[in-house]
């Protein structure tokens, strides 16, 4: 149908005469003048082929008679399929307002569950919101999708509700990374696509490189930047740091951000955003002002997670967690075959965040309704009262395997505990 859409046929074909009716006298198929008397075979020819020429032109009419009738043909075969082309579009027109009342219907029931997805395509990519992002090296686009932004507690997050987490998308050149720095939670880190240089120490001078998918959970106090070496292009690094949005930059971090622009406090927090808010204080300190943690060169490799070995990251809060269960986090990784589904584990207390990093899924229902899809980089919440009416479950439509990096956590009302590794 899309093909004979693409080249309908011409007026002119369409209009063609019809053959001629069996035994009709071919007019001036053989004399050489229009509209000359029949030729019987038994009429003497005055040519240089004499039967073997007549017989030639006999054959030559009957051909172009059979050419004719295909032609008629295939134009009453065409005029068949656009007939058939303007009933479908028909029906597709009239289906469109059921087609938008069910769209409807699958968001409400998404937000009844309280299921949201922040699509990679159209979430705010924020520029110069870091301190560091004054540093030439350190150029990068963030996107917000739960908590603040470190020295920049204004951005606006993708989701509705907190999680008790910071996270982010940092879209960095190549060569670019951010500046050191340390945080009192632990933070984690997700190499989304290319290769990655995560480094740790007063200089930056151990590391360890990630590749597409793999993660690091950097232990509190350490300090640690990350930088893209890839040479060409761009590339997506995840964040997650749980807890307060709370940092502390490297010695001379400031200052250079200064000499490139920045206008900030001693602490690096930037004064156009700062008086946005009701108060800065507790989200950062001066470098001087703190304790660093000391990591040797091979202390970090506990707490490198490659996708190649599917080795699940645990971390839970001991001391210093509020009243109730103790806070926890817990990432991993699933593939789905396609057409393949699989179930969400569920745990009371516990909401889950999908990273789709390959392919696309459809979020269903135990009743099997989709309410909500994603496709590659798009992240979607699913919170604690979506398991309450029963199982939740991802399907894979696609023709090809889809990867999902999945976090689970109990830590929504501890957006100002700081997290370390126990």
């Amino acid at each position: 149908l899309a093909q004979a859409q693409a080249a309908p046929v011409s007026g002119a074909a369409l209009c063609s005469p019809p053959p001629a009716p069996p035994g009709a006298p071919l007019v001036g198929a053989m004399s050489g003048k229009p509209g000359s008397a029949p030729v019987s075979l038994m009429t003497p020819v005055c040519c240089g082929g004499g039967l073997l020429c007549l017989l030639r032109k006999v054959f030559q009419s009957r051909q172009d008679r059979e050419n004719h009738r295909l032609d008629s043909k295939l134009d009453e075969l065409a005029c068949k399929i656009d007939d058939l082309a303007r009933q479908f579009t028909a029906e597709s027109t009239a289906s469109r307002p059921l087609d938008e009342q069910a769209a409807r219907k699958v968001r409400e029931e998404a937000e009844r569950y309280g299921i949201e997805v922040a699509r990679y395509s159209q979430l705010p990519q924020f520029d110069s919101s870091i301190l560091d992002t004054f540093i030439p090296r350190c150029k990068r686009l963030t996107q917000l999708h739960f908590g603040h932004i470190v020295s920049n507690p204004h951005a606006p997050m993708a989701f509705q509700e907190k999680m008790g987490y910071n996270m982010t998308y940092n879209l960095v050149p190549p060569g670019n990374g951010n500046a050191l720095h340390m945080h009192r939670s632990v933070e984690i880190f997700v190499a989304l696509d290319g290769k990655w240089e995560i480094a740790w120490g007063m200089q930056g001078e151990h590391s360890v490189v990630l590749r597409p998918w793999d993660f690091v959970c950097v232990p509190a106090r350490v300090c640690h930047s990350y930088k893209n070496i890839e040479e060409q292009t761009a590339q997506n690094i995840m964040t997650i740091l749980p807890g307060k949005s709370w940092i502390t930059w490297a010695p001379n971090v400031v200052a250079e951000a200064r000499q490139n622009g920045a206008e900030c406090d001693d602490s690096g927090m930037l004064l156009k955003y700062a008086h946005l808010v009701k108060s800065c204080t507790g989200l950062a300190a001066d470098a001087e002002t703190v304790a660093w943690k000391s990591m040797g060169p091979r202390d970090m490799d506990p707490y490198v997670h490659r996708f190649a070995e599917r080795r699940v990251f645990e971390c839970q809060m001991g001391d210093g967690a509020a009243d109730g269960p103790a806070p926890f986090i817990e990432m991993f990784w699933k593939t789905v075959d396609p057409e393949d589904s699989f179930v969400l584990p569920r745990r009371e207390g516990v909401d889950l965040l999908l990273v789709v990093l390959d392919g696309c899924v459809l979020v269903k229902t135990g009743q099997n309704r989709s309410v909500a899809s994603a496709g590659k980089l798009d992240a979607v919440r699913v919170p604690i009262q979506a398991f309450e009416a029963g199982e939740v479950f991802v399907h894979n439509p696609c023709p090809t395997v889809c990867t999902i990096l999945v976090t689970a956590t109990q830590m929504r009302d501890q957006n100002d505990l700081y997290f370390h590794l126990c």
